[in-house]
């Protein structure tokens, strides 16, 4: 195991800088055979390369690294390659490329490193050199770039286009650039995409990278423009859009991580680079940024202007910045106790002086405590003595735990990866036993005769036989199923004509079934098991995947002395031998119960190697479970018994070998029916194939048990792990510390009785006393702590503002203009500031910090005058215009202008922070809910470093606008009442009250500073004139802004004062585009307090606005011509007819937006034949000219507003029947009118005749014609 030491940083800083001198002075020595005009060079021979022959001999020769060292290679002619490029192997020399491209390079075979170059060997150099191609090796692979796979050299001017892909270190110039390597000025315009560690130059950086610009896309959605076209051949062109499809997006996992403009991730320095190319996709990945992904290196005088999207842990120049780590063993606890206690011993001295005039028992009971407290001193000395020597046998016993795992697992992760690809085998080979099963037993049944001569005299077949006729019948049609299934290659239609042949076969007598259909059915029921182990597998890949990434990290904790890392990939490791397990154990019922199955029908051979089979399954996986106890004790204690490791191993490896034997009898019980005449010669051949792949994953999968055997054989032999515990002699002495810290604590009650009655100064001392009696006795039991639990939690001390001139762990003088957009921790120039959890990105377990021997680290992340002009946005929490969450560093001198919008904890500095804030400058727009303020959001406690939140002399310019779910057009400032500033958790300075203040100021004639309280001395109100004028104010805090642009471009740009107003008429000419309707974005700009952009908008002209009112059949009544183009809109009113005008049966008011022009054409859908009216200025209508368009009316009005009438040329029907029922309606009252009339005069008759006459009047008398009536009624009515 590794240690650290306060030098480390710089000594490998130190190493850089003197890779990259070594690299000026080879670069001057390699250029002089290009001077010397293509003669050899003096330390060795020159090559030149004028044809693609003679590209592939050199290329062959570079097999043996040693062959081009002092060798120059200079290139000639541009070069365009045809079919597959085998990387060049390894390079140690100089090549020229003098500007000349080779193009057509095809990478897809299993390389690793893969690249033009696989490897560029430290000493060797490639410079002016363009490749264009594409680069994708096969299988899980690491380290792609489209130069070279891995550089321990120089590479200098390089360019690649193209397309680069790949797992892990993936770069569009270099999958990893090492410690020694540099790469300067190089360009890389491809589309680059990865799972881990995937930038647009290099995809690992250890090394330095100087003037290096990306243009391309890296794990970003495809476009054409992420490719350079000129000069890549059209079926290479193809096969990269064939292979990326329209949307990268399916291709990137969710789990994603580093993805980075210039490099994934970087350890090493990255010096004045630039990106442009849009990186990430949106809500996926996390560690996205626009110069690297993740950072613990320096970053130093870079821009980026791309577009930057992710999940999470995502920023304009880096998605996190971790901190530089240092182990400290200068102090222990014991030490510290030591100090404090001489301190102690100070005070007391003091106050005994201070006594000499005082009471005689006062000096009695500090004497008595001086004495005390020289027992304890002397203990504290002893203690430190014995643990220094405990302390360093227990370092050296992890030391040497953190060598032994190291070299086990560089032993072991190449048998896991050959354990994977042997599980991939067996996978394939069990999914082509499934198909050549059921092709054998499709096969079997055409050949059975009972199934031949029962589908022939299938209707002669008696009742008495209708089970096995229904039976037989549905094993017909399966038949004819399973054929299909065969041909589409559908596994459900499978599963179904398994079901249904297998449902008939159940219903068959014993003289229904034949010796092939006997065996067809046992090779459906191995079919149907072969579907379902595939169901049950489908998991293992990615859980084998799984365990080789927690060894592989196993490995680099154990190197890198990351306690935490070892504990969570322990855990990583156990979970997916679990995971192994349980499968294993699923698939050995399922071969018993199938051997069960096969045996009952007859099958017995096969259900006997079944049964074998899920034994052995069944006895792996209880050895697996025996394991997966041992790593849980592992991820417990530490240490696992390498016996009982030794002991599972051998048992799986028997286990495994016996295994093999099964399979092989398995085999040979199939291919025994290759001598059955009913099976073709394809189905043979491919049961023979099935079974080869099947012996091959076994195979290697015996290998690896045996393998790993040795392995922990050759473990077992080195000496055992002993973690050393405190001495007897230890523990007198803490028992001694403990006695005279007791008696200190006892003659302290004392004192304090005693001092009653002293005087006031004499009372002081004593309370120092006291205070500091507490710090001591917290120190002895963080001791006692230290030294009986040596596995006890790891102590982080963030000392970056100490540390802010090293150059790791560091960010400064970078620039962001692009936008960022994520969902969470996002920021301007870094997402957040923390340590990593490498296994789980979107829950970081900061507070996980167990240790094999409790250590404290010193850490240092710094972000230093760096600026943010990009507008960044957070779909939900923790964004800042610097940075997202700021867990721990220290971030000082920088300057926010670009827009910020979140929902929560949202800051125009940073979003979250527990560290310190010193001297930065926000003017910005900040969009938000909860926690927002103009410095920091939200204020917390650091959970590895135990620190808060410290913001100190920061400015602030800001306006906070709620959250309202829509995005702005532009960035001017809101006026003071245009939204509720009042809102708790908002402030000037911070949203939250958590953290400490000093000196910040803030122009707001708004807002509060502190959650709607300005508090004095910690967040003040000031003029805008007061805080330009303040030392140290940056040029953008020196004036405010108008500016007008215009498709991207300035048209002009005005200082202005704080407060002023402005309106359309005091904007320049707005500049006219033809075709397109322009307008200002904002058409008055009040109360300025921010930079404020307005931009001209350009829309399309309409050729015609629609109304909204339509007829029966849907088609719209108006339509207004005319050259409209903005916000325009037309509004039709429908009208009551004024009367002025006779015979209208519609009158609408159409009224539009202004276009310009005096005149427009008016398309009106009338109701049918007549003519149309308009109203002129004086109310008069006037008859209007007419024509048509199609089924439509046109004429002309003037103005932007027109009443129009219609008069139809006829009365129209529906008029004519209306009239026609209203006359009905007369008709029919009249009618009843004249009826009661006649029934009352009848009744003034009958009233008027004698009684008793008998007389009646006749009906004729009584009654009157209907003309008698009406004219009765008229003469009424008269």
């Amino acid at each position: 195991m590794i240690k650290h030491n306060a030098s480390a940083g710089s000594t490998r800083l130190l190493h850089r800088f003197v890779a990259a001198l070594l690299s000026l002075a080879l670069l001057a020595a390699v250029a002089v055979p290009v001077l010397a005009d293509g003669e050899e060079a003096a330390e060795g021979e020159t090559i030149y390369i004028n044809s693609v022959s003679d590209l592939e001999a050199f290329a062959k020769k570079c097999s043996y690294d040693a062959w081009s060292k002092n060798k120059t290679v200079v290139l000639q002619e541009d070069l365009e390659l045809e079919g597959e490029w085998a990387p060049i192997p390894s390079f140690s020399g100089a090549f020229l490329g003098n500007g000349h491209t080779i193009s057509g390079v095809k990478i897809t075979g299993a390389y690793a490193p893969a690249g033009f170059f696989s490897i560029v060997e430290e000493g060797g150099s490639v410079r002016d050199l363009t490749v264009k191609g594409l680069v994708e090796p096969a299988d899980t692979q690491r380290m792609a770039g489209g130069i070279v796979g891995r550089n321990y050299g120089v590479l200098i001017g390089c360019t690649f286009s193209g397309a680069v892909m790949c797992e892990k270190e993936v770069g569009g110039i270099a999958g990893r650039n090492e410690t020694s390597g540099t790469i300067d000025h190089a360009y890389a315009r491809a589309v680059v995409t990865g799972t881990y560690q995937t930038g647009g130059i290099v995809g690992y950086n250890l090394g330095t990278l100087t003037g290096c610009t990306n243009v391309g896309a890296v794990n970003a959605e495809y476009q054409d423009a992420g490719l350079d076209m000129e000069g890549f051949p059209a079926s290479l062109l193809e096969y990269v859009k064939q292979d990326m499809g329209a949307d990268l997006s399916n291709s990137i996992s969710n789990v994603a991580s580093d993805t980075g403009g210039i490099a994934g991730r970087s350890s090493g320095l990255i010096l004045s680079c630039a990106n442009t190319g849009s990186i990430g996709y949106a809500h996926v990945g996390y560690n996205v940024g626009g110069i690297a992904g993740r950072t613990d290196g320096l970053i130093s005088g870079c821009v980026n202007q791309g577009f930057i999207q992710g999940r999470k842990d995502v920023g304009g120049i880096a998605g996190q910045a971790e901190p530089y780590i240092n182990l400290d063993l200068d102090e222990s606890t014991i030490h510290k106790l030591r100090a404090e206690l001489s301190t102690l011993h100070d005070m007391v001295n003091g106050a005994a002086t201070d006594m000499d005039n005082s009471s005689g028992t006062l000096n009695q009971d500090l004497n008595q405590l001086n004495a005390h407290m020289t027992n304890a001193i002397d203990a504290t000395r002893r203690l430190e003595d014995q643990g220094r020597d405990y302390l360093d046998d227990v370092a050296d016993e992890v030391d040497r735990t953190g060598e032994l795992f190291s070299d086990t697992m560089t032993r072991l992760e190449p048998v896991m990866d050959t354990a994977a690809d042997s599980l991939d085998k067996m996978t394939d080979s069990v999914g082509q036993l499934k198909w050549v099963t059921a092709e054998m037993a499709a096969e079997m049944l055409t050949a059975s005769t009972a199934l031949a001569k029962a589908s022939a005299g299938m209707d002669k077949t008696s009742d008495a036989l209708s089970d096995s006729k229904s039976g037989l019948q549905q094993i017909s049609n399966g038949l004819q199923e399973l054929l299909k299934s065969i041909d589409g290659g559908d596994d459900t239609q499978l599963a179904q004509a398994i079901n249904a042949i297998t449902g008939g076969y159940s219903l068959l007598s014993d003289n229904d079934i034949d010796d092939k259909m006997q065996t067809a059915m046992g090779l459906l029921q191995i079919a149907n098991t072969a579907m379902s182990v595939l169901s049950m597998g489908s998991g293992v890949s990615g859980e084998m995947k799984l365990l080789t990434t927690g060894l592989g990290l196993l490995r680099s904790a154990a190197l890198l002395s990351n306690d935490t890392d070892f504990f969570n990939a322990s855990k990583q490791v156990s979970r997916a031998v679990s995971n192994i397990a349980g499968v294993t154990g699923q698939v050995s019922t399922l071969l018993k119960s199938t051997a069960k199955t096969l045996s009952a029908n007859g099958n017995t051979q096969w259900g006997e190697d079944l049964e074998q089979l899920g034994d052995l399954v069944g006895s792996a996986n209880d050895v697996l479970d025996r394991i997966d106890q041992i790593l849980g004790q592992l991820e417990k204690d530490g240490v696992p018994g390498a016996g009982s490791v030794k002991d599972g191993l051998d048992t799986l490896s028997g286990v495994m070998g016996d295994l093999s034997d099964a399979f092989t009898d398995f085999e040979k019980s199939l291919t025994i029916l290759q001598t059955d005449s009913a099976l073709t010669s394809a189905t043979l051949g491919h049961l023979s194939v099935a079974m080869g792949v099947m012996h091959e994953g076994m195979k290697g999968l015996t290998d690896t048990t045996s393998q790993a055997a040795d392995i922990v054989h050759w473990l077992a032999e080195q000496d055992p792990i002993h973690m050393p515990r405190p001495t007897d002699e230890m523990g007198d002495t803490t028992d001694e510390l403990f006695d005279a810290m007791t008696s200190m604590t006892d003659q302290m009650s004392v004192l304090n009785r005693d001092a009653l009655s002293v005087s006031n100064t004499l009372t002081g001392n004593i309370r120092q006393i006291n205070d500091q009696i507490n710090v001591v006795t917290s120190l002895l039991l963080d001791t006692v702590e230290e030294i009986s639990e040596p596995g006890s939690k790891n102590v982080f001390e963030d000392q970056s503002e100490e540390l802010v001139a090293q150059n790791e762990g560091k960010l400064e003088g970078c620039t962001n203009r692009g936008t960022v957009e994520a969902d969470m921790n996002v920021g301007g120039i870094t997402g957040t500031m923390a340590v990593e959890n490498t296994l789980d990105p979107e829950d970081d377990d900061k507070n996980n910090n167990q240790s094999l021997l409790r250590t404290e680290y010193t850490v240092s992340a710094v972000v230093l005058r760096c600026i943010n002009e990009g507008s960044i946005e957070a779909k939900k929490e923790a964004v800042g215009g610097i940075v997202g969450g700021m867990d721990l560093g220290f971030v000082s001198g920088c300057e926010s202008y670009g827009d910020v919008e979140g929902t929560n904890k949202v800051g125009g500095i940073a979003g979250t922070s527990s560290a310190k804030l010193l001297s930065n400058w926000a003017k910005c727009a900040i969009t938000g809910k909860k926690y927002v303020g103009g410095i920091v959001g939200q204020g917390t406690d650091g959970l590895l470093t135990g620190n808060s939140c410290v913001a100190k002399e920061n400015r602030a310019i800001v306006d906070i606008r709620a959250d309202s779910g829509k995005k702005n057009d532009d960035n001017s400032g809101i006026a003071s009442g245009d939204t509720d500033t009042n809102t708790q958790y908002w402030g000037a300075i911070s949203g939250g009250q958590d953290g400490k203040f000093v000196g910040n100021l803030f122009v707001s004639d708004a807002l509060a500073g502190i959650d709607r309280v300005s508090r004095a001395g910690q967040a003040e109100p000031t003029t805008f004139e007061a805080i330009r004028a303040l030392e140290g104010a940056p040029a953008g805090f020196q004036n405010l802004t108008l500016t007008f642009t215009a498709d991207g471009h300035i048209i002009e740009r005005r200082t202005v004062a704080y407060g002023d107003s402005f309106t359309q008429a005091d904007y320049p000419e707005l500049p006219q585009k033809d075709g397109f309707y322009a307008e200002w974005s904002t058409p008055v700009v009040d109360n300025i307090h921010l930079d404020t952009t307005v931009r001209a908008v350009y829309t399309s002209y309409t050729p015609a606005l629609t109304s909204s009112e339509t007829r029966d059949n849907g088609r719209t009544i108006f339509l207004v011509e005319g050259l409209f183009g903005g916000s325009n809109a037309l509004k039709v009113t429908a009208q009551e007819p004024t009367g002025d005008l006779g015979g209208v049966t519609e009158q609408w008011l159409l009224e539009f937006s202004d276009d310009g022009q005096a005149e427009h054409t008016i398309r009106y859908l009338t109701p049918g034949e007549g003519s149309v009216y308009v109203r002129q200025a004086d109310g008069s209508w006037q008859k209007a000219e007419t024509g048509s368009f199609g089924s439509y009316t046109t004429f002309t009005v003037e103005g932007t507003q027109a009443a129009v009438a219609f008069v139809p040329k006829h009365l129209p029907i529906w008029a004519i029947c209306l009239g026609g029922a209203a006359a009905l309606l007369v008709l029919a009252f009249l009618l009843k009118k004249g009826k009661a009339r006649r029934t009352a005069r009848k009744a003034a008759k009958a009233a008027a005749l004698p009684e008793g006459s008998g007389t009646e009047a006749s009906d004729t008398d009584e009654l009157e014609t209907p003309l008698q009536g009406d004219e009765e009624h008229e003469k009424t009515m008269k």
